[in-house]
């Protein structure tokens, strides 16, 4: 919390300099507080800084949440807050953060089939998952010494045991949070090549989004509602969206993203409806950033699999036709199912390996296995980190979240190609894959991981 009070400080401090100069702003914005007084103080400065922002007085700014702090700073940036909302995951709902009531610190039998014994978690209808959602919990009394980190998603305000023989191994979890903001394989290094999706675009269509989350506001250059509840909120809107173009997690952190909310059922039913729409509006946005003079949209990534025979699939093939003759990759679904010309795998670096090394990686999981008949198909798999990564939380403005499940690979590769086309602006989704396989680190077992410096270096 400290960098956010140390703003609104420097903030007071300026304002007192300038008001002693006879500045005519400051003067006119410490006469809404005080009147005509002159004989003002630091102190007083200060009161008027936290009334700018939104609080009663100095003590209650001091006295305020991270994302209540956060919130101020965007609004005071962006006075038209798209969404300035919080998200209840058990009840899907939406509410001002003014109303938020914070279930931060819950204990975790207050967590629906969550089992801290035998690490499992099961859903209401049944399911059980390896995959532990411990976010904002108090797990400070559990022995989780023998808990896969690489299968838990945590937050800032998880509160963890404090003896480090009840923690597994060698797991620090701010520190370990912080490290795999890292999008890896050397993502970093293109960056201060000044390879960083800069002049280049990608749009996004899944349900909900936090427009204003400190970690890809400014990358935001569009938010459109095609159709959606919006009482029905998606985990991956925000996930995505900072895997792609974050400021810290982003693997093309200085892209511009075009987001579109768009529901995937109508009348209970599963449909591509809306998606096909919103996909129509982004075909469009491209012709009229290319008559402007920039790049159009280079990729739109969708988590979701748009190639199901269900309602809206012929609108969706029609556009989708119409989007690979302007150029646009869609970016979506499963490529074992979507695309016979891709096969790609999902991985993550392993707890305590280094995010850079490819050494260090391994399938996840979640992932079908091979049998030994189909190793040869390892060759021709290229993998993209997935898991076990750090992105923008969905529902606080400036928090994080370490995700282990990793159902966004889709966000690191529209990252990547961003990142190609930069050096290769006619560059097709089969030539990136290509390349991708023939510049990559073949791990027997693993398949080919990718490798962004050698894919950038052939594309040269």
């Amino acid at each position: 919390m400290s960098e956010y009070i140390e703003f609104f400080r420097v903030e007071a401090k300026s304002l007192l300099k300038n008001f002693r100069d006879n500045d005519k702003n400051a003067i006119a914005r410490c006469a809404k507080v005080f009147g005509e007084r002159t004989d003002l103080s630091l102190m007083n400065m200060q009161h008027v800084v936290a009334k700018e922002f939104g609080f009663a007085n100095w003590n209650e700014l001091q006295s305020a949440e991270r994302w209540q702090l956060a919130a101020a700073l965007i609004a005071d940036k962006n006075k038209m807050l798209k969404t300035p909302l919080a998200v209840d995951y058990e009840k899907g709902a939406l509410y001002p953060f003014s109303e938020r009531k914070e279930r931060i610190c819950d204990k975790p039998e207050k967590r629906y089939g969550l089992d801290l014994v035998n690490f499992t978690q099961t859903s209401r209808n049944g399911f059980v998952d390896s995959f532990l959602r411990l976010g904002s919990l108090d797990v400070s009394e559990c022995d989780l010494a023998k808990m896969d980190v690489l299968s838990v998603t945590y937050d800032e305000y998880t509160v963890w045991p404090k003896e480090a023989d009840k923690l597994p191994q060698g797991f620090k979890p701010v520190q370990f949070m912080e490290e795999r903001k890292n999008p890896g394989l050397g993502v970093r290094a293109l960056h201060k090549q000044g390879i960083n999706g800069a002049n280049r675009a990608v749009a996004v269509i899944e349900q909900f989004l936090l427009t204003d989350h400190i970690e890809y506001h400014d990358n935001l250059k569009g938010y459109e509602v095609i159709y959606s509840k919006e009482d029905y909120h998606g985990l991956s809107g925000g996930v995505s969206v900072s895997a792609i173009v974050g400021t810290n997690c982003g693997v093309a952190p200085k892209a511009d993203v075009y987001y579109f909310s768009a529901d995937n059922r109508e009348n209970g039913q599963l449909s591509l409806r809306y998606y096909a729409r919103a996909l129509d509006k982004i075909c469009d946005l491209h012709i009229q950033l290319k008559n402007d003079g920039k790049s159009g949209i280079d990729t739109v990534c969708i988590l979701w699999d748009v190639s199901r025979e269900i309602d809206g699939a012929a609108e969706m093939k029609a556009v989708l036709q119409r989007a690979e003759e302007l150029g646009i990759w869609v970016n979506s679904g499963n490529y074992r199912y979507s695309n016979k010309l891709w096969r790609a795998f999902r991985i993550h670096c392993k707890m305590g390996g280094d995010v850079e090394n490819p050494d260090d990686y391994e399938v996840m999981p979640n992932e079908p296995k091979f049998s030994e008949s189909q190793k040869d198909l390892l060759r021709s798999m290229l993998c993209f980190p997935a898991g076990g990564r750090t992105v923008a939380q969905a529902d606080r403005l400036d928090a994080y979240q370490f995700d282990a499940p990793g159902f966004y690979r889709n966000a690191y590769v529209c990252g990547l190609f961003v990142l190609a086309r930069s050096i290769c602006p006619t560059l097709t989704p089969d030539e990136f894959y290509r390349i991708g396989l023939e510049t990559g680190d073949f791990r027997d077992g693993t398949g080919v991981i990718v490798n962004p410096q050698k894919l950038i270096d052939a594309l040269k």
